[in-house]
């Protein structure tokens, strides 16, 4: 017994590969991976390749510090939303700045408390608010400012790490001052302090 002929002559055997070829092209599973082949020869042939003067790279090289899981979840709160906010991040003659003052240092804060009442809650978020536009647009101008000194790249980032490790370490000393006992405003200031530096 041997095997069963299939094919009788070699134009039959190629005519049939040919089909069973066009067959699997079409198929799905074919379709998916001539598209991964194709991304792959992409990729290698004009992707980006890692240099040593790439800023990706420059940016790994870099010892970016580690953050803590509280500064992260402040720093992903939203802002507000409120006219107070958006007027103060505008412009600061729309400001009255004579409460401000006491609540730009660094909490905790230990000023004699009001009484609590409704006038006062509402007051203290607007208070909330103006302080948040308000650094929204010094950090605006911080920016601005640091985008017409760009220099060298490398230097610039390594001026931002620095800058971001004193603030990191700066912000998780006064998180660990604060006792969790603090209410009211000063709370509600240093709160807000906190997720502004965060």
């Amino acid at each position: 017994m041997g095997r069963m002929v299939i094919y009788l002559s070699i134009a039959e055997r190629k005519a049939a590969e040919r089909a069973r070829k066009a067959r699997y092209a079409t198929s799905i599973r074919g379709t998916a991976k001539r598209h991964d082949q194709n991304s792959r020869v992409y990729r290698k042939k004009y992707g980006r390749h890692a240099s040593k003067s790439s800023l990706s790279y420059q940016l790994n090289a870099l010892a970016i510090p580690d953050l803590p899981l509280s500064l992260l979840s402040l720093a992903s709160t939203p802002l507000p939303t409120s006219t107070l906010f958006r007027d103060a991040s505008h412009s600061a003659d729309a400001l009255d700045k004579s409460d401000l003052i006491i609540w730009e240092q660094e909490p905790p804060y230990a000023f004699p408390e009001p009484i609590m009442m409704a006038h006062e809650v509402q007051y203290t978020k607007n208070m909330v608010d103006v302080m948040l536009g308000q650094c929204w647009r010094l950090s605006q101008a911080v920016r601005d400012e640091r985008a017409h000194l760009f220099i060298d790249r490398k230097e610039i980032l390594a001026g931002i790490l620095k800058d971001l490790t004193g603030r990191v370490s700066r912000w998780s000393v006064i998180a660990s001052r604060m006792t969790g006992t603090e209410s009211g405003r000063n709370a509600e200031m240093a709160y807000c302090w906190l997720q502004w530096q965060a």
